[in-house]
């Protein structure tokens, strides 16, 4: 497009450019004095607007008489066509919306809309709950919604600068695009610096959970590039997606209409993929507190896993009227019904801390899940013919710590309760939890994960039987600001070998929505478990039912077992520190989403390119 569109000395006015059936979608006007005429051209390939036609407004019977009038939003909704723009009447500017079923004469629906100048970029296409959305920022960003787009209500904010990154400045929306994934939200970091470098990121949002922070949010630009001052951007108009292409729009300084197009191929975003969430198995809970047990009446939760012998086995964490925490068994043919549940307890605490003086916490000043004492949120592994078991070890005067101890595959299955007298393995005076051992060796030795944070830690043994063994572990805040898991708790089951390498589940916490436990995933390598190699980009599994949210403690998901089971992922949890609970995916298709992150590359500069003139009817 040329730099100005004149007749008559008209003057053109770009409004906005948003994406409708396959097509862009252009709207600008045509100034005389204070009266405006508003045009609409649209587009098959995002460049060629050769053909515009007028529009009209009215309201009533009446056409309306613009009068500096500046279209801020184009979006359509059920075969419906929806115009937000400003209307100005003696110096005030009112928000108004207009609807059409031709997209050719518009009626006024909507008077002084309560939405923010800056936020009218309405998405199209898309409500959630029956309401639309628009996602907008001055520094950071945030969501509004309206039922009637009449009212609309705002979000807290859900991205913000991010210091030391890319977009580190201001953060204002230049689009927002539906695509099979999600919500795409493309934005623009303004730095305080004078500098003519363009620097656009994106975020992705779930369609279910619009309003919760991003599943994924770009660690690079998409787009990066230095703009002469006779290009560079004075405001953006929007983005589109047509074929394998992303269409950015801007005027220019000069008053110019011009398109960046990225190539979405090279960018890797035809190619993403964001890894499912676990599925719920419909009759959660499957194992809930006995009203009639003293040992299990107040609490069940926390179960480790083992699929041996054609069952699964779960030794699950329980609290009786005592305030204690036993170990309690169960197991299961099918993954989901518990076939057997035993009436007593099958480990309890017996050997508390020994030996010389540790650093205490003065009694019952920890409490962990109800309990004030005991025996917590077991892992099991079996390698040869052993069945080895970490724990988390409080007598309710030390400080909590990993303990280990282990039973024959013989005594387990036939459940002759033999353990082996349990070990200490963390250091003393130390909390320490989520605790568990791969199960085979990794060239040659034992491997104990003991922390996931800020980094894999494993300790290599060469025996799982030495009663003298002490691990130093030590555990940092992450360093991942942006990412949704930014506080990471630690592991959560013992590895599983896969075909891509170790799956490792792990729990974390979002400072954005603090004190709720939420379940990631991660690869790590089979001969290097210290080298990370894929990681979910969002929760796999987060408190949303009534059972992980009403309990103990609320907003809880929390994995001790995960098995494979011919070709389902089988994970088991506890919800609200209350309540055993079991999720499940295809393992293939799971493992194939994980392996699949979105990835965005920074793309090569290429000369933006100047729209052509649209031709009014």
């Amino acid at each position: 497009m040329t730099r100005a569109i004149t007749k008559n000395d008209a003057i053109s006015h770009p409004f906005t450019l948003t994406a409708h059936d396959k097509k862009a979608v252009y709207l600008y006007g045509l100034t005389e004095g204070t009266k405006t005429r508003i045009f609409i051209a649209q587009s098959h390939d995002g460049l060629d607007f050769s053909k515009a036609s007028e529009i009209e407004i009215v309201s009533g019977k009446r056409s309306v008489a613009l009068k500096n009038c500046d279209v801020r939003s184009f979006f359509a909704y059920g075969g419906v066509y929806y115009l937000a723009y400003v209307h100005t009447v003696r110096g005030r500017g009112y928000m108004m919306i207009a609807q059409s079923e031709d997209m050719r004469r518009f009626e006024v629906i909507k008077k002084d809309v309560d939405l923010p100048s800056n936020a009218a970029c309405i998405i199209s296409s898309y409500k959630h709950k029956k309401r639309f959305l628009s996602y907008y920022g001055d520094r950071s960003i945030a969501v509004t919604a309206s039922s009637d787009l009449v009212s609309w209500h705002t979000s807290g904010e859900l991205l913000s600068p991010r210091k030391g990154h890319f977009d580190d400045g201001a953060l204002r929306v230049i689009g927002t695009l539906l695509i099979d994934q999600g919500i795409l939200v493309l934005y623009e970091s303004k730095s305080k610096k004078a500098t003519r470098t363009v620097k656009v990121g994106a975020a992705l949002f779930s369609l279910d959970k619009p309003y919760m922070p991003p599943l994924w949010r770009s660690d690079a630009p998409i787009w990066e590039e230095v703009i002469g001052k006779k290009d560079y951007p004075e405001r953006f108009l929007g983005a589109v997606i047509i074929e394998h292409a992303l269409h950015i729009y801007w005027v220019s300084a000069e008053g110019e209409v011009i398109a960046k197009s990225i190539n979405l191929v090279s960018s890797g975003l035809v190619r993403a993929k964001v890894i499912r969430q676990l599925k719920r198995h419909h009759k959660n809970p499957i194992i809930e507190p006995k009203l009639d047990s003293v040992w299990e009446k107040e609490a069940t939760f926390n179960p480790a896993a083992l699929h041996l012998d054609g069952k699964i086995h779960l030794l699950y964490r329980a609290i009786g009227e005592n305030g204690m925490s036993v170990l309690g068994y169960a197991s299961s043919e099918d993954g989901f019904t518990i076939s057997e549940r035993l009436d007593r307890p099958v480990f309890t605490l017996v050997h508390p801390f020994e030996g010389a003086q540790r650093n205490t916490l003065p009694a019952s000043s920890y409490v962990s899940g109800g309990s004030w004492a005991g025996c917590e949120d077991p892992r099991l592994t079996h390698i040869g013919n052993r069945i080895y078991m970490t724990y988390v070890l409080f007598d309710g005067h030390h400080a909590p710590g990993v303990a280990l101890t282990s039973i024959g595959v013989k005594d387990f299955l036939k459940k002759n309760w033999k353990w082996k007298k349990p070990v200490l393995i963390s250091k003393p005076g130390e909390i320490q939890k989520n605790w568990m051992i791969f199960p085979e060796k990794i060239n040659g030795r034992y491997a104990v994960l003991h922390s996931i944070t800020p980094k894999i830690s494993i300790e290599y043994i060469d025996s799982l039987d030495d009663e003298k063994l002490v691990i130093e572990s030590m555990k940092m805040p992450g360093v991942d600001e942006h990412r949704w898991d930014n506080i990471v708790r630690g592991a959560g089951a013992p590895p599983l070998m896969t075909k891509y390498g170790w799956l490792v589940l792990y729990h974390a916490m979002d400072k954005r929505d603090p004190n709720r436990y939420k379940v990631g995933a991660m690869i790590l390598d089979h001969h290097n478990p210290a080298k990370i190699l894929h990681r979910c980009t969002y929760p796999i599994l987060e408190p949303s039912a009534a059972y992980e949210n009403h309990g103990a403690k609320s907003g809880v998901v929390y994995v001790c077992g995960a098995v494979i089971k011919e070709d389902t992922l089988f994970v088991y949890y506890g919800g609200a520190d209350s309540v055993v609970c079991v999720a499940t995916e295809n393992i293939d298709e799971f493992l194939g989403d994980l392996t699949k992150q979105i990835e965005y590359k920074t793309n090569k500069p290429s000369p933006p390119k100047k729209i052509n003139k649209p031709k009014q009817k």
